[in-house]
């Protein structure tokens, strides 16, 4: 009987596994997201997430985060990172449970923003959303 168990429950935990791994594979890797001037859509702060921005002349440029917490404590804050197309690091900017400020000016070209969450309690807070604002002069 113990074995009949050890079998099931391995059958089980295969079974579970590649219905996983098939819904994974079912989402679509669409990359970074295109930054433009203006406000992004709120997103949820947790993990990594890219941008693409496309300069083509020689512009200023801010790139501001504005976090919030739905659950109405502080969100957890977040910093960036913005790499030029060869993928070296421009500058970094933000502290945790702050938000961040990228102003520079930067010559024709991609780049691209990471924006990272800098959890204070550890783990995934889904109450913390935040979006960014862009300006290019």
């Amino acid at each position: 009987m113990k074995r009949t168990t050890n079998i099931s429950a391995a059958l089980v935990t295969a079974i579970l596994t590649l219905g996983m791994a098939g819904q994974a594979a079912a989402i679509p890797n669409s990359g970074p997201s295109e930054l433009e001037e203006g406000k992004t859509s709120s997103r949820l702060l947790s993990g990594v997430d890219h941008y693409r921005l496309q300069v083509s002349d020689t512009s200023n440029v801010t790139i501001k985060s504005r976090g919030m917490n739905t659950g109405g404590g502080r969100h957890s804050g977040m910093r960036a990172v913005l790499r030029d197309g060869n993928g070296h690091v421009v500058t970094q900017a933000g502290r945790a449970g702050e938000d961040f400020i990228i102003s520079r000016q930067l010559s024709p070209g991609e780049y691209t923003i990471e924006v990272h969450a800098n959890m204070l309690r550890g783990g995934n807070d889904s109450t913390n959303y935040y979006q960014l604002i862009t300006h290019i002069k």
